[in-house]
């Protein structure tokens, strides 16, 4: 789950929003516009941006509507410098390991056993096992008390996947020992960092250009399946105010629970392991190189009320392993449709427009490096 104050990194424009009257995707939004209170436009001081006020700016102002597309915004080009082909490099050959022929049976008597889709009590159920089921084993757990096994026949979602059984459930057939311990993806110690560089294309804003980094920490959570992963978000030089949010991930799939991210690509940090195919490298400040996933143009639109719509245009890169964002870029425009001073507009796009890029500077656990 996604808790509160991921909102400010996304959506300074909506700080002019009473914070109750924000929905909770709006909430998680606010980190990535930085238009802001304090800005000086047209020779009026603002003291609070509303989307009744920027109209008066901009069209007071006789700032004329343009098309969309005519805006230049050089969105990505840091990560654009970063990115190779994936025809350039050769990676490692994927050769499934060999298992050891060994099975679990059920051993309960006259009830049904659970099977869970992670090793501990604290993971879902995803099918029920009768007694006298024969599954094949293919991992165990670090401690020994749970057996990964294939394949489940339960829910459409569980169809065919590897499930987990616990050890006091079957009896095992072959050599147990010989069968490989599946270790989480993520742990307690977790950390990554990402740098931001975000810029403002409009004279009504305060600041024009500011950097930040995103640190990100999972600690003891108590919780079996779910890792709590802070992320703390620092401007420079005081540019904005620190923000902070969190979002609880997958130990063992690296996915993020909310699953905020299906719809929302400025949620894409965690969106698990193997999130797509190797489309291109992605070099790091240090000269390491990951195996990235590079997707879009994404498109987000958000209703911000009196006629004006927020749109975010970018792409996003994500680590081939584990699904962690190694890059994100986008352009986020103002449109207004409405009626002013008897002059109609239909999504009318006045120039005004930020650009954010964040890409990944470090991570303490593996990603799919490539020499």
């Amino acid at each position: 789950m996604v808790q509160i104050h991921f909102s400010r990194f996304i959506g300074r424009l909506r700080d002019a929003m009473p914070r109750h009257q924000q929905p909770f995707p709006d909430r998680v939004l606010a980190f990535h516009s930085r238009m802001h209170s304090g800005t000086e436009a047209l020779g009026w001081q603002v003291v609070r941006w509303t989307p009744l006020l920027l109209l008066v700016l901009l069209l007071g102002g006789c700032v004329t509507a343009v098309p969309v597309q005519q805006a230049n915004t050089g969105v990505g080009q840091m990560t654009a410098q970063r990115l190779s082909e994936i025809a350039g490099y050769e990676l490692p050959a994927s050769t499934p390991e060999a298992l050891p022929e060994v099975s679990a049976v059920v051993i309960t008597e006259g009830s049904r056993a659970n099977v869970r889709s992670g090793p501990g009590l604290d993971f879902p159920i995803v099918a029920k096992a009768n007694p006298g089921d024969t599954f094949t084993v293919v991992g165990k757990s670090q401690d020994g008390e749970w057996w990964q096994v294939c394949c489940v026949n339960g829910s459409d979602e569980a169809q065919g996947d590897t499930a987990w059984l616990a050890s006091v459930v079957v009896e095992i057939d072959g050599d147990g020992d010989a069968v490989p311990v599946v270790t989480p993806l993520f742990d307690e110690n977790l950390e990554a960092t990402w740098r931001v560089d975000w810029q403002c294309g409009s004279e009504r804003c305060d600041v024009k250009h500011c950097t930040a980094t995103v640190h990100a920490t999972a600690g003891e959570s108590g919780n079996q399946q779910w890792l709590q992963v802070a992320h703390e978000a620092q401007w420079a030089d005081d540019c904005f105010p620190p923000d902070s949010w969190v979002f609880q991930v997958d130990r063992y799939t690296g996915r993020e629970r909310s699953g905020q991210f299906i719809d929302n690509f400025l949620y894409n940090y965690w969106l698990g392991m193997e999130p797509g195919p190797a489309t291109n490298v992605f070099t790091l400040d240090d000269g390491r190189k990951v195996v990235v996933w590079c997707s879009g143009p994404h498109e987000l639109e958000i209703a911000e009320g009196d006629g004006w719509d927020t749109v975010y245009q970018g792409e996003t890169c994500h680590d081939v392993r584990t699904g962690t964002l190694v890059s994100l870029s986008y352009t986020k425009r103002w449109l207004f449709t409405g009626e002013y001073q008897g002059q109609q507009y239909e999504r009318a796009y006045f120039g005004d427009y930020e650009t954010l890029e964040q890409y990944l500077v470090d991570a303490n656990y593996s990603l799919y490096y490539v020499d």
